[in-house]
């Protein structure tokens, strides 16, 4: 299956089916890579029933599918994918206060993600080989700023081309795995405060 890079939710009841805390959750790991029901209640400290519950809901409403099946010791082993990287409300859908509960639940899952990957990365990937910060193989930053929405917005379709250009094709023999991961929101107050 070639997942969609974003798909729209057009209907209410794919917002609704989404904006649920845990499906978040399950749907993190589908977007990542096919899980059985069972691989995902063991990830999630869930019962088989209550995971395969919203596997049927999720499937239900076309945000994931059936990729594969395997048969092993007798058992027909079923493998659920997202069907996108990315979920996204039509214009329609977002007054919606599930569209910005499923937003925020989006975020949250995505930061507590970015967790498991950095517990889980091989030691290697935080060695510093140089003081200078612009030589590191690693990144890790926060920032907080005072900006027009239009200048955000600009500033993120600027981010957004630059992230394509780390996808494009790279024969390099030493190329490695890295994990990226990005939020940026409005917030109420800067904690941190700029030296001037």
């Amino acid at each position: 299956m070639e997942q969609q890079s974003i798909f729209i939710l057009e209907t209410y009841e794919q917002l609704k089916v989404i904006s649920d805390p845990l499906r978040t959750k399950m749907l993190i790991h589908l977007v990542e890579q096919p899980h059985t029901g069972q691989m995902l209640a063991q990830e999630l400290n869930l019962s088989r029933a209550k995971v395969l519950y919203h596997l049927r809901e999720l499937e239900k409403y076309g945000i994931i599918q059936l990729v594969r099946k395997e048969e092993r010791g007798g058992n027909v082993l079923k493998f659920y994918q997202a069907v996108a990287r990315g979920f996204i409300p039509a214009d329609h859908l977002l007054t919606y206060v599930e569209s910005k509960e499923a937003t925020r639940q989006s975020y949250l899952e995505v930061i507590d993600r970015a967790k498991t990957r950095v517990l889980t990365a091989p030691d290697e990937s935080f060695e510093l080989h140089s003081s200078h910060v612009e030589e590191w193989n690693n990144l890790s930053l926060q920032t907080e700023f005072t900006v027009s929405q239009k200048k955000f917005v600009e500033f993120t379709q600027k981010y957004r081309e630059l992230l394509k250009t780390l996808k494009e094709e790279d024969d390099h023999p030493d190329k490695q795995h890295y994990y990226l991961m990005s939020t940026a929101f409005q917030i109420d107050e800067l904690l941190f405060k700029k030296d001037k």
